[in-house]
């Protein structure tokens, strides 16, 4: 293959990637018009999001098997046609629940894009070539995350239309199968056996997971509903744990967890997601709650972490065969601490550029420590692993996303009555609510309203300023949760060591 193809090869799958991962942050912002355009509540809206995780828990363990049975480039060819009419499908959704089903049939292709991506990159590409290839690979994974906020902003914002955000992905997926037909050559096939038992197993185990994670902290985490679904995950997942290293050729291929550094590289992932959310859910929830900025102002100040990652991706990539994985990523991990650090104390009034620049901070570290792992991942499995390897990566990822939204919510939520009681309490013995109430009074009679008119102003500002700053610090625990993330992350990026990239 010349080298010429094998970039090209890169672009597209790139392309796909791009596409699928897209999806993941521009469907958020379009909740709110989704639920206005069809009458539905907040529940049930909810599952436009949460049944495209819980289907992709589903197929993700099952990618291998579809690869290696039916070949890679057939699969990845029919996983963005599924793509692209689910998406279709979506922007003609007549109702809620056609909607709900409509994410549902395009999540049984996107679960599989990425897995594949990253396996026909691997098998493309020699051990030499592969952590530039890798690393250009990486700027999609943060570019389309990033973008997601910014372009749902803009179509709903300004153009006032949710099914926009499902169209966009029409041409896109409509050009990558036609270049993914042209390009890409079919590799190596192996005829395997389903393993049905493996595969019910997890797909109720990782179902339910799913299911727990997503609705924990809206549901809460002690409810009879979540209780109940994890412990049917637990069963599922432990039978299955249990089986599968028994079965002749099983849906997972627990061989690949004997290797260290693949082992190391799915843990420091795992964190990893939980930090690249918490900014892409934390800051737009806090700037659209707090600061009252709209959907398309609030992803633009998420461009800079994209910047960062910019630049420091292409420098991962080649500080990785001459230094291996364990430095960029710690150090990755150190720069995000520091840049996540700020967010402990962000104020309603902090200053946007200064909020930028945090974010610039972050996606530096974030560029840096992303990709070294995944690449010496796919490095030290063997070729007849690598489909396992990357299915089994990115169900981890798809995990690390879910629960970090799910807990960095919880925080909020459950700190927010906390801090605003405590704010209560130090009113009532500092009498700084009748300061604020007599301030708030004064500023509303010098406006021109009457005595009466004023104090019952001045009785909700007061109410709503102090709830906002409960809100604040709510999200500062938030923040240092995501933060602490990063330092966790550190501990498996020690174990990514290896005396030279072979």
């Amino acid at each position: 293959m010349t080298q010429r193809k094998k970039w090209l090869i890169l672009i597209v799958v790139s392309l796909g990637l791009f596409m699928d991962l897209l999806d993941m942050t521009i469907v958020n912002v379009a909740i709110p018009k989704i639920m206005i355009n069809f009458g539905a509540n907040m529940n049930l809206t909810q599952y436009v999001i949460t049944a495209y995780m819980v289907t992709i828990g589903i197929f993700e363990p099952v990618t291998a098997y579809f690869a290696d049975s039916f070949g890679m480039k057939k699969i990845f060819i029919f996983s963005l046609l599924i793509f692209t009419v689910g998406s279709a499908s979506c922007a003609m959704a007549w109702s809620i629940h056609s909607l709900i089903g409509f994410r549902i049939f395009q999540a049984t292709g996107g679960g599989i894009i990425m897995p594949l991506a990253l396996s026909i990159v691997k098998k493309t590409f020699s051990k030499e070539e592969l952590p530039l290839a890798m690393g250009l690979m990486g700027i999609p994974l943060i570019l389309a995350p990033a973008l997601g906020p910014t372009l749902g902003g803009y179509f709903v914002g300004i153009h006032d239309s949710w099914r926009a955000i499902f169209w966009v992905n029409v041409p896109i997926g409509i050009i990558t199968s036609f270049l993914s037909y042209l390009i890409i050559e079919e590799f190596d096939m192996t005829k395997k056996k389903l393993d049905v038992i493996g595969f019910i197993l997890s797909s109720i185990g990782f179902a339910t997971l799913f299911l727990a994670i997503s609705n924990g902290a809206e549901d809460g985490w002690t409810s009879f509903e979540i209780v109940s679904l994890f412990v049917t995950s637990a069963i599922m997942l432990l039978l299955f744990f249990t089986i599968e290293p028994t079965v002749t050729e099983p849906v997972i291929d627990f061989r690949i967890f004997r290797y260290r550094i693949y082992s190391a590289a799915i843990i420091v992932t795992f964190f990893l997601m939980i930090i690249l959310f918490g900014t892409l859910y934390l800051l737009p929830l806090f700037m659209q709650q707090l600061r009252n900025l709209g959907a398309f102002p609030t992803g633009l100040i998420l461009i800079p972490e994209f910047l960062g990652a910019l630049l420091t991706i292409p420098l991962s990539a080649l500080l990785l065969p001459r230094i291996g994985a364990v430095i960029p990523t710690v150090t990755g991990m150190i720069i995000m601490v520091f840049g996540t650090y700020p967010f402990l104390h962000l104020q309603v009034i902090t200053d946007l550029h200064l909020v930028e620049l945090y974010l610039f901070v972050i996606g530096s570290g974030l560029g840096l420590a992303i990709m070294p792992s995944v690449t010496l991942a796919f490095i030290v499995l063997p070729e007849e692993l690598v489909n396992q390897g990357s299915a089994v990566l990115n169900l981890v990822r798809q995990l690390g996303s879910a629960f970090g939204v799910s807990i960095l919510t919880s925080v909020v939520d459950q700190r927010a009555p906390y801090y605003m009681q405590r704010i209560v309490d130090q009113g009532s013995t500092e009498s700084s609510t009748i300061l604020f109430i007599n301030q708030f009074q004064h500023h509303f009679q010098a406006l021109g309203y009457n005595f009466k008119q004023a104090e019952q102003l001045a009785a909700i500002y007061t109410v709503n300023f102090f709830q906002q700053q409960a809100a604040v610090q709510a999200f500062h625990d938030a923040f240092g949760v995501s933060m602490v993330a990063a330092i966790f992350g550190i501990i498996p990026a020690i174990f990514l060591f290896q005396k030279k990239l072979e």
